[in-house]
């Protein structure tokens, strides 16, 4: 099994980071702070770190054709300029649901978001897996307990999925023209004792990147046979989200939570939190930005 080491960028100190994403447009990474309702981006050359201040937990982002930003807030999805820091509110998303969130989500390749949704304890099983086309959103998947990493094959006949608390990566049958997904199967089982599965990403050899909260790894797994093939390791334990980018595609951000661990846990792992990169030999596949039907 081949093994990678995570470098800590030492900075910035997250709470909850999540949603690593790499954008063309800006020619940098994008994160999360969802506890700390922050959106960030990472220019690689300098390793400067921009972010802006929102004022509810953000469970996504995802860049779109025109360099501006989507983002899964509490209960909407709204869009975002990074530059000027203006949002608009696109459509409401589970607003009868106080309860819920969003969480994860990525956009496949018409451009469509699908974005999940779970309780803000992570209880229970009232979240669901949407599309929104940027004028209809549709329910997917229902009762989901924690909805978090989704991508899809180079070809876009398969879509990955993991339901945290599942402890497994699911595949479906995807059909890119209309947006369906049928022939669930489970091809990924994980023991509660290893981590939970987090963010996930994409190689150019189809193989799955996915963050292990709670174990410090990213894993590297074959979706035909299950198989773990690597580790990233990650001197944190609550990896959350990775991305691949960079001019080549061969750099993986790591984002990391500081939130859920003891006082000696943080003095045991001091860059919990932070942004960390890995340069890899295997090149990864920029994750679809989001594409209007319409003009906004």
């Amino acid at each position: 099994m081949q093994i990678w080491n995570a470098i800590s960028l030492k900075n910035p100190k997250l709470i909850l980071g999540e949603g690593a994403i790499w954008g063309t447009f800006h020619n940098a990474f994008f994160y999360i702070d969802i506890e700390g309702q922050k959106v960030g981006t990472i220019d690689l050359a300098s390793k400067i770190t921009k972010e802006r201040q929102l004022h509810e937990k953000i469970g996504t982002v995802v860049p779109t054709e025109d360099g501006r930003l989507i983002l899964g807030l509490e209960n909407s999805i709204s869009i975002f300029d990074f530059d000027s820091g203006e949002l608009q509110e696109l459509i409401k998303l589970e607003a009868d649901i106080p309860t819920n969130r969003s969480n994860d989500g990525k956009c496949d390749a018409k451009g469509r978001l699908w974005i999940g949704t779970m309780n803000k304890e992570a209880k229970g099983t009232t979240g669901t897996l949407y599309s929104f086309d940027g004028t209809e959103i549709i329910e997917k998947i229902p009762n989901r307990k924690v909805s978090n990493g989704i991508c899809w094959s180079k070809d876009n006949t398969k879509m990955y999925y993991i339901d945290s608390f599942d402890y497994t990566i699911k595949s479906y049958d995807f059909d890119l023209s209309r947006g369906t997904i049928s022939n669930e199967a489970v091809i990924v089982e994980m023991s509660h004792k290893n981590g939970t599965p987090d963010g996930m990403t994409i190689d150019h050899e189809g193989m799955l990147w996915v963050a292990m909260w709670g174990e410090g790894y990213v894993n590297r797994y074959d979706p035909a046979c299950g198989k773990l093939l690597g580790q990233v390791e990650v001197n944190a334990p609550n990896v959350s989200s990775c991305a691949f980018g960079g001019s080549n595609m061969t750099q993986l951000l790591i984002t990391t939570a500081s939130t859920g661990l003891t006082e000696e846990q943080l003095k045991q792992f001091p860059d919990s939190g932070t942004l960390f990169l890995v340069d890899l030999e295997i090149k990864g596949i920029e994750m679809n930005p989001f594409k209007f039907r319409n003009t906004i």
